[in-house]
């Protein structure tokens, strides 16, 4: 298994192009940044707002399959 996750600047999907956003959040122990695609920055926003509201937690990632 690999330990490291690479990812596409860009992607094409249903003949679309989406691209990588970044974000950054605070928490009690810091400052962080993750990311999503999205079509345009507007979307991406849009995306941003419907993970405040409806995000959950699913497990740690332990491993990459090829």
């Amino acid at each position: 298994m690999k330990n490291n996750v690479t990812l596409p600047m860009s992607c094409i999907v249903d003949g679309r192009a989406w691209h990588l956003f970044t974000f950054e959040f605070k928490t009690p122990d810091g400052e962080f940044a993750s990311y999503l695609y999205a079509i345009s920055a507007e979307h991406a926003a849009a995306l941003l707002a419907d993970m405040k509201e409806t995000a959950e937690l699913k497990g740690q990632i332990t491993g990459v399959m090829p």
